[in-house]
């Protein structure tokens, strides 16, 4: 009978550390950032990451120097198509229009002797088409600027509106217009007298005397202005201003810009203040449809009552 071979401890052994490792559970893994110690991520250190590398990321890459090279781009676009009207054409920019400002401007000539040249004003299409310059750099340069180098017109800007913002906007713009402008005033006369607030704006009013520059006028005034002055005052400004400031003082100071960019010593009081109730606006509802319909409206009524001597304004 042959003698059976006797299995070698080297090979029981191994069996036996592989049995040893195939019921054993697989090391422990190293906790990535914000998980719990067991390797499941907890949601509020997740959260709380994100939203920090999102901060980090999304902030817009530009600030206060965009906005000065966006007002002085549009200032020199101005500049420049006021440049080429002046060399081109033979109107006087600078005299008053009306009937009145003629006869002053004849009675001058009369009484020095001197030849009698009566200068023209510039006729309300003319002004109209100046304008576009000062919206394009005031409303399009901002939305480049968001587009390329923030968020988007959207986040950036608030470049968005809502059915309700139309209602609304225009309510509040005709309430400062009529009540809230005109009681400024009413304290202010005490300091500063009686003074005629709406001569600069009747100087453009004066010169809507047809059908076709009426609606030059109240698109100049109700379209143009409202849209490319919040895009830039509101939206840009104030968004820059609130990155180091408390949302308050950044409307305060956008408000304060938005009143002495208009160069208008007498209706600096008005403007500010309706600068302000124009920052609550984006501010509160975080958009700019409320403050465009509200400034459009605000500018209206101002327009209607130069326009159709409605005594207001």
């Amino acid at each position: 009978m042959a003698a059976q071979k006797r299995p070698s401890g080297r090979i029981t052994q191994s069996k036996k550390q592989a049995a040893l490792e195939k019921a054993s559970p697989p090391p422990a893994r190293r906790p990535l950032r914000g998980s719990s110690a067991n390797g499941a991520s907890t949601a509020s250190e997740t959260v709380g990451t994100v939203d920090a590398a999102d901060t980090q990321t999304d902030r817009p890459r530009y600030g206060a120097g965009a906005l000065i090279l966006t007002f002085l781009g549009a200032q020199l676009l101005s500049s420049i198509a006021y440049m080429i009207a002046t060399s081109r054409t033979t109107y006087d920019f600078m005299v008053p229009a009306g009937v009145g400002a003629a006869v002053g401007q004849a009675s001058a000539q009369f009484t020095m002797s001197q030849d009698l040249v009566i200068a023209v004003p510039p006729p309300l299409w003319l002004t109209a088409l100046l304008q576009l310059p000062l919206w394009f750099g005031l409303g399009v340069i901002p939305i480049w600027f968001a587009v390329k180098r923030g968020r988007g017109v959207v986040a950036d800007l608030g470049l968005r509106m809502r059915s309700m913002d139309i209602p609304i906007g225009l309510a509040i713009g005709v309430f400062c217009q009529l009540v809230m402008v005109p009681v400024i005033y009413l304290l202010l006369s005490r300091i500063i007298g009686v003074k005629d607030v709406s001569a600069a704006a009747r100087q453009l009013t004066d010169r809507a005397s047809s059908p076709i520059s009426v609606v030059l006028l109240f698109l100049i005034v109700g379209i143009g202005a409202p849209i490319a002055e919040e895009i830039y005052f509101r939206g840009m400004a104030q968004g820059i201003f609130g990155r180091r400031l408390r949302p308050m003082w950044a409307v305060l100071a956008a408000a304060a810009f938005f009143a002495a960019t208009h160069l208008q010593p007498l209706q600096f009081p008005a403007l500010l203040a309706f600068g302000i109730v124009l920052g609550l606006l984006r501010w509160r509802t975080g958009r700019l449809g409320p403050s465009i319909w509200a400034h459009l409206g605000f500018n209206v009524v101002a327009a209607a009552s130069l326009v159709f001597g409605l005594g207001v304004g």
